[in-house]
């Protein structure tokens, strides 16, 4: 994929285009239609990397920087549209597993049904060091499972359930949330108080038209007011930066641990047609593209 966009004709032709989208999300029935179409593209097409995106990039990571679920009990905020990294984690030995969604995908659909199936039909070769769980099966996976699933149909930020969890983990979330104070409260919410971890993989690229322009922070030449006219109806970045982030984590009694970090090319950024919001905020966090958080309470 290249990323090569640029000029102003382009740039005001795009605006143009998400403004429109954002106007057509404010209507209530293209909103239900819009509803009941798959977010995230996931239709399983027998790539190996479609299952890594989409079914093990979450266990993967848990693995690699927490470490083994087994025997974990597991919250993950935004699951997309299936329980894919869900049947995953509970495969690999984790005892329960929550999502928070306030718009849940159809999880127990034919798509759905398809994605579990090849999730257990490609287990042993990608994993072949972990048993798939005896407890568990995909072909009856969500149904008859509700004693060890949670789904929590609310608003990210304000979540609320009786649960502890040893895990919270977010992937490609934190990204859209409102508001990043209440965000990181709601982890410690949900956080067991001894020996319990957040995992958060935060994307502070662009989305939609600006993901094509050879600039990566295009996005961010415009001011909070215009940018709104763009997405307040639907799930469009907010524009929180990675330093934002760290002051909020610890702000809500965390140590944060960056396990992983990659930036933009500096060279290909306008700084001087930023918005002066952005010119004013630390240089290194603005070139932050990409940042794994690890939590833990202090």
């Amino acid at each position: 994929m290249e990323r090569n966009r640029t000029g102003t004709v382009n740039f005001y032709k795009d605006f143009i285009k998400e403004t429109a989208k954002n106007f057509l999300m404010g209507n209530a029935a293209f909103q239900k239609w819009r509803a009941k179409r798959p977010r995230a593209g996931a239709y399983y097409t027998g790539k190996d990397e479609e299952l890594e995106r989409y079914a093990f990039l979450g266990l993967n990571l848990l693995r690699k920087h927490v470490g083994d679920v087994k025997g974990k009990s597991i919250c993950e905020i935004g699951a997309g549209d299936y329980l894919t990294s869900g049947l995953s984690m509970l495969a690999a030995g984790a005892t329960r597993y929550a999502v928070i969604d306030r718009f849940p995908g159809d999880y127990t659909g034919s798509i759905a049904k398809e994605w579990y199936r090849v999730i257990s039909d490609n287990w042993a070769k990608t994993y072949p060091e972990i048993d798939w769980a005896e407890d568990i099966k995909a072909e009856d996976f969500p149904e008859n499972y509700g004693e060890r699933l949670e789904l929590i149909k609310q608003p990210i930020e304000t979540a609320k359930t009786k649960s502890k969890f040893d895990i919270v983990c977010s992937f490609q979330v934190g990204e859209h949330i409102s508001d990043i104070d209440a965000f990181a409260e709601m982890n410690k919410r949900l956080m067991v108080e001894t020996g319990g971890v957040a995992l958060h993989r935060v994307d502070f690229g662009p989305h939609d038209s600006w993901f094509w322009y050879k600039d990566p922070l295009t996005f961010l030449r415009f001011s909070d007011k215009v940018w709104n006219l763009t997405g307040s109806n639907r799930g469009v970045p907010n524009r929180f930066r990675h330093h934002q982030f760290m002051d909020a984590f610890e702000r809500a009694g965390f140590t944060v641990e960056i396990v992983y970090s990659a930036d933009f090319v500096e060279q290909t950024i306008d700084f001087p047609r930023l918005h002066p919001k952005f010119q004013a905020m630390p240089h290194e966090s603005m070139l932050v593209g990409t940042a794994i958080y690890l939590l833990r309470l202090k």
